[in-house]
């Protein structure tokens, strides 16, 4: 095999070429950013939010000590209801849903 100066010069200019390519194809994968990495942010008022949601979820809908004073009353029969603040109270929720 003969290989003269003339081939060995465009067989060089070749992987060149090729080295240059792959270089900028390289850069430009680098300008795009890493894929696939994603990250997240949140506000301090969503952070608030999420300590007071937790905190709303660890605590009970009852009231325990207020149901035990009730029951206590009305085992004793000292619980009297005032049939007048009742009806109030039920006039009153019923303004206040139409408003809302």
């Amino acid at each position: 095999m003969k290989i003269n100066s003339g081939g060995l010069e465009k067989i060089l200019g070749i992987y060149r070429n090729q080295a240059a390519q792959s270089a900028r194809a390289e850069k430009a994968q680098a300008a795009k950013g890493t894929p696939g990495v994603d990250r997240i942010e949140l506000s301090p008022e969503a952070r608030d939010f999420q300590v007071a949601l937790k905190a709303l979820g660890e605590t009970s809908d009852i009231r325990k000590d207020k149901v035990e004073q009730l029951k206590t009353k009305i085992v004793a029969g000292e619980y009297n209801v005032n049939a007048e603040e009742v009806a109030g109270k039920i006039v009153d929720s019923l303004f206040f849903d139409k408003k809302a």
